[in-house]
């Protein structure tokens, strides 16, 4: 791991400057990298981690594993949260049991490596985090693993580490009381609804059917129904003969739990996935210009600006990039950096050939226009899907378009 860090100025600074250290082990207690968080007053990002090294992986290190698997054997259950401040709180109140990601989501190498200790997941992060949790990911750890994923509702005032100073026992009691992912769903939506009116109430039941029909059983659905039912006046059979239908809301499904992701798969969003998931990896392969959509540009610049530490970029973006980068760090893809490189690049270079298109060119430029469109056409060839691996002529039209791009006036 790198003891310091280039400036700009060419010198060089201690990678950990003005940073509280904390030691992160294997789960065997064996030392493998530091996390630092930033002191008051100092430059960010919030969290900087060792770099990633065949030893150190985010997507697979828990910090504080080596300490809780203990207690999470004797109790059945782990706790999971952001911080390792967060994991010193829930131990100072007695609750040994708590690890933390190391700047990530939570991962599915996370999940296996847990299931080893504990059948019961209690997730302890901010509520809303956990309410946005991806369901489909969740459901799909619990029936791969056979665990129990559930949620604390933690009390109002901050962050588990501060709660621990501030209500101790508020903490505890969110732990032991700590619900199963659906229903901490199901609650929060008929608690934010207004059920005094009939139409508040119908509302909320289609929120929370909404909710309930991503669930894969048919059994729990169920139950959900009948608890939806009583809180909202209205007849379960009803709401059953809804939740078969889809009618409460187009997205509600009932066959089976849903894909990866309901959502358009585009380059843009694959890319900013893989960047989550691997930043060292992924980063210094991608570039701002290849996002043509303003929010995916804004997220990628906060990754690039906190190094890749998802917590960091989370806690310095607008609210909007906020809540892409948390949703597309709990949904996962296949796609691997090189096709989807390809894929920005192609896209790029078309959008170019459209501008180069439409532009107005006086005759003398009508050759050289038709020149660069016949070398980017050949580009685009040269980077199709079933085209050999070429890493440097794609380093050559990413710089191209770099050029461009920001040399536009």
């Amino acid at each position: 791991m790198p003891a310091s860090a280039a400036r700009a100025s060419g010198g060089t600074n201690d990678f950990f400057r003005a940073r509280v250290l904390f030691p992160i082990f294997d789960p065997q207690g064996d030392p493998i990298g530091f996390g630092g968080r930033m002191m008051p007053g100092g430059r960010p990002p919030k969290y900087q981690n060792t770099p990633e090294t065949s030893l150190y992986r985010k997507s697979k290190v828990l910090y504080g594993l080596n300490w809780a698997k203990d207690e999470a054997v004797r109790a059945n259950e782990v706790i999971i949260c952001e911080g390792y401040t967060d994991v010193i709180g829930f131990a100072q109140v007695g609750l040994e049991r708590a690890v933390a990601t190391c700047g990530t989501a939570l991962t599915d190498e996370h999940v296996r490596t847990l299931q080893r200790f504990a059948p019961k997941l209690v997730l302890a992060f901010d509520p809303d985090s956990a309410g946005q949790a991806a369901a489909d990911r969740v459901y799909e750890w619990e029936r791969k693993h056979e665990v129990e994923v559930a949620v604390a509702a933690l009390p109002a005032g901050g962050d588990p580490a501060e709660v621990a100073r501030t209500d101790p026992d508020g903490l505890r009691k969110a732990v032991e009381e700590a619900q199963p992912f659906l229903g901490f769903r199901v609650d929060r939506i008929l608690a934010a609804a207004n059920l005094r009116t009939p139409e508040g109430r119908g509302r909320a039941a289609e929120t929370a059917l909404a909710a309930i029909g991503e669930h894969p059983s048919e059994f729990v659905r169920d139950q959900y129904v009948m608890t939806v039912a009583g809180r909202c006046q209205l007849d379960p059979d009803r709401l059953r003969s809804s939740l078969r239908s889809g009618g409460a809301r187009p997205r509600v499904r009932v066959e089976a739990p849903r894909p990866r992701s309901t959502r358009a798969e585009t380059p843009e969003n694959l890319a900013l996935r893989l960047a989550i998931a691997a930043p060292a990896e992924v980063l210094p392969q991608l570039h701002e210009v290849l996002f043509d959509d303003d929010r995916n540009q804004a997220a990628f610049r906060a990754l690039v600006a906190a190094d890749g530490d998802l917590h960091a970029a989370v806690a310095d973006a607008d609210p909007l990039v906020e809540e892409l980068l948390s949703r597309l760090a709990v949904e996962e893809t296949d796609a691997g950096v090189v096709d989807v490189r390809r894929m920005l690049l192609r896209d790029l270079a078309q959008r170019v050939i459209q501008e180069i298109d439409s532009a107005h060119v006086t005759i003398e430029d009508m050759r050289a226009h038709s020149e660069l469109q016949g070398w980017l056409k050949t580009r685009i060839e040269a980077i199709a899907p079933d085209a050999p691996p070429d890493p440097v002529g794609e380093d050559e039209l990413l710089g191209w378009l770099v050029q461009r791009v920001e040399g536009r006036p």
